[in-house]
């Protein structure tokens, strides 16, 4: 008995419930992820539609994420008792060393982040290697629209587990 057949049979069982599970457990925890949609995602993709488990799974995998932006929130209050109090925090300007010549204005990320927010957030969501959690957190620090960057998580995510899904489907014969 092939212990990898047994995986993906277990795994298949689970359906596209199961893939809803394997990206919200796989983007849930922090930094390092207990249940990795990079293997799980390509597995249910091979077994059942990989168009409806990249999606299922990216929605799972955002809400996940998103779990991140109220620890952001949690530590804002807990750091704003009466000195910072229904105050936006703000994240601060970025000035240039002094041998720059030229004059140039100073960085306003706050401001960079309110603008571009929802790109930086797709990117990061849509990219496999990048770390979310170190933007998620500031996020929630700063206040940023909600439903905003729960979009943007969910639409990087899915794309993300889009490419698993259909990486399993086309590649699974490979492993085999």
């Amino acid at each position: 008995m092939d212990l990898f057949a047994v995986f993906i049979e277990n795994l298949s069982e689970l359906g596209y419930l199961g893939a809803l599970l394997a990206g919200f457990l796989g983007s849930s925890s922090l930094f390092f992820s207990i249940f990795p949609s990079f293997i799980t995602v390509p597995i249910i993709g091979s077994q059942l539609n990989p168009l409806l488990v990249g999606v299922m799974a990216g929605l799972g995998a955002g809400v996940g994420q998103y779990l991140h932006y109220y620890i952001g929130v949690g530590g804002r209050k807990l750091f704003s008792n009466n000195f910072l109090a229904r105050r936006k925090i703000p994240l601060g300007k970025f000035k240039f060393p002094r041998f720059y010549k030229r004059n140039r204005k100073p960085i306003d990320w706050e401001e960079k982040i309110r603008k571009y927010g929802v790109g930086i957030i797709f990117v990061f969501a849509a990219t496999p290697l990048t770390p979310d959690d170190i933007l998620w957190i500031p996020l929630g620090i700063m206040g940023y629209p909600k439903l905003r960057a729960l979009i943007a998580a969910i639409l990087g995510k899915i794309t993300l587990n889009l490419m698993y899904a259909y990486a399993g489907f086309f590649g699974i014969e490979l492993l085999m």
